[in-house]
């Protein structure tokens, strides 16, 4: 009767009992159990093996190495890593090849694993820091339903090094300007500055890298020197240098935003400055074991830089052009100006909050409440242009358009003969140009356009685009700034190179 047994470990058991202790052959236990006799044999040999020559516990089960097509080529393998370090699979493929391998690309490349494993990582070391030394900064994004609606929100975040104490916030943004008035409210918060902060290699902080070394955004690094602290740049693709500020992101998805509702995002931004308050502040810090806000007040606030007496002007300042309505945009939103600068080229200040608008010799005009960026709003202008009605004709815009040079007034001449109805449309698109061009340059195509009595402003505009250079608003700015700067600084005279020969003569005389 044949006896069928599954398991490895109980067919060894009964075929060395049966052939040891009761003498079956190896044809009988072969033909019993269903077996070849090739493994009958097998498995009594192993177990003659290990009561004769003793065996090892830890190795039992080992696989037997088998032979490779690589074997005779081990050598030259070792050679070629020798040369060439970091040569690839393919090329030693192809090496072998020539050498008449005739083997796969697989084992090969399985063999170049187990000889040239990957370098290990080094182990990052947790370091301390002095109280005042270090702060460190860095943003999440989230993603969270609101009452209203679901919305992206970017976390800014800012951490104490020695206390932990923390600071964070949400915004829509993550620009330059968010990120500076982020960190004025972080000093704010903790009433100074530390005297180092690590960031990311984020664009708003770090330009570029060259000959492996950061060059800092000469606009930050104004902003920075301001509050007298050093920036440090982490190296790219090493989130854990910056552990002690990445960390808390946990804390914050787990504690703050995990089970709490938020109508908007000004609702958020309270329910922050309540948990800062309330829990950040006050919970035991697994590493330091003790409250922030001991640690901070005890140690940490005293060892901080005091603030600056008047706070960095975070204020994004840009060029518009007036338009003929009496409004400037920004940000898709419209903003009165008083009618006596239609056309003209104005300075804009905005800040966090409102929206200042200068007059081209730097004259406070109006300032408006900021509106959200996107609204797409028009601001009510009665109480800026007054009880003055804008008409559409030429008449509003004619000493705008006569200040554009010598050629506007022969040109308007042209324009009223040719098409008096449309005039004023015509003007007005010509002086929306001064938003593209120099003034200079569009009186140029005016005389252009009256040599061939084309009064038109397609026409116009097409002469600029062909014969004029475009420039940005803030061109203007800079060039002014040149010739501003050129003004003060004195008048250098070049040196002839012949008054130095004298000197050349005297040190040789006296051997030097």
């Amino acid at each position: 009767m044949v006896q069928v047994i599954k398991n490895r470990a109980d067919l060894e058991q009964h075929l060395v009992v049966m052939h040891t202790r009761q003498g079956w052959s190896i044809r009988a236990l072969a033909k019993h159990f269903a077996i070849s006799r090739n493994t009958v044999r097998q498995i009594l040999r192993k177990h003659d093996a290990r009561r004769d020559n003793g065996h090892d516990v830890a190795v039992c089960g080992k696989p037997v190495k088998r032979g490779s097509k690589l074997d005779i080529y081990e050598e030259s393998i070792k050679k070629l890593l020798e040369k060439y370090p970091k040569i690839t699979g393919q090329r030693l493929y192809e090496e072998l090849v020539a050498a008449g391998y005739a083997g796969g690309i697989s084992i090969l490349r399985d063999h170049l694993r187990r000889v040239r494993p990957r370098p290990k990582r080094e182990p990052v070391v947790r370091f301390e820091t002095e109280p005042g030394l270090q702060g460190q900064m860095d943003w999440s994004p989230y993603t969270l339903k609101f009452t209203t609606g679901t919305l992206k929100v970017q976390c800014f975040s800012y951490i104490l090094g020695f206390s932990r104490r923390h600071f964070i916030d949400f915004t829509l943004r993550r620009d330059f300007f968010t990120l500076i008035r982020r960190h004025q409210d972080a000093f704010a918060h903790f009433g100074g500055v530390p005297a180092q902060c690590l960031y990311d290699s984020e664009k708003t902080v770090v330009l570029r890298w060259e000959a492996c070394r950061p060059v800092i955004n000469p606009a930050f690094a104004a902003f920075i020197t301001h509050y007298c602290i050093r920036p440090i740049i982490c190296q790219r693709k090493r989130p854990e240098t910056k552990g002690k500020v990445e960390r808390p992101f946990q804390y914050i998805e787990g504690n703050l935003l995990c089970g709490r509702e938020f109508r908007d995002l000004e609702d958020l931004r309270a329910q922050a400055r309540w948990w800062l308050k309330e829990k950040s502040d006050t919970h035991i810090h697994e590493t330091t074991g003790r409250p922030p806000i001991e640690l901070f007040l005890e140690q940490e606030a005293a060892a901080l830089h005091p603030l600056p007496l008047h706070p960095y002007d975070a204020g994004e300042v840009a060029l518009r052009v007036c338009d003929i309505e009496g409004y400037i945009a920004f940000e898709t939103n419209r903003y009165p100006v008083p009618y006596d600068y239609v056309a003209d080229i104005l300075t804009m200040k905005a800040t966090e909050k409102d929206i200042l608008i200068y007059s081209p010799e730097l004259d406070l005009l109006v300032r408006h409440e900021r509106l959200s960026a996107g609204a797409g709003i028009r601001l009510d202008g009665k109480a800026i242009h007054g009880g003055k009605t804008v008409r559409y004709g030429l008449e509003p815009v004619r000493d705008q358009f006569q200040a554009l040079g010598d050629h506007a007034e022969e040109f308007l001449l042209g324009l009223q003969n040719s098409d008096k109805k449309n005039a004023g449309f015509h003007a007005r698109h010509i002086l929306r140009q001064k938003e593209q061009y120099h003034c200079r340059d569009i009186d140029l195509a005016l005389g252009h356009a009256c040599r061939y009595h084309a009064y038109d402003c397609k026409a116009v505009e097409r002469i600029l685009q062909s014969k004029a250079q475009p420039r940005t608003l803030e061109s203007i700015r800079n060039r002014k700034a040149v010739q501003e700067l050129g003004a003060v600084l004195p008048e250098i005279n070049q040196r002839s190179l012949d008054e130095y020969d004298v000197l050349l003569d005297f040190t040789g005389k006296n051997g030097g």
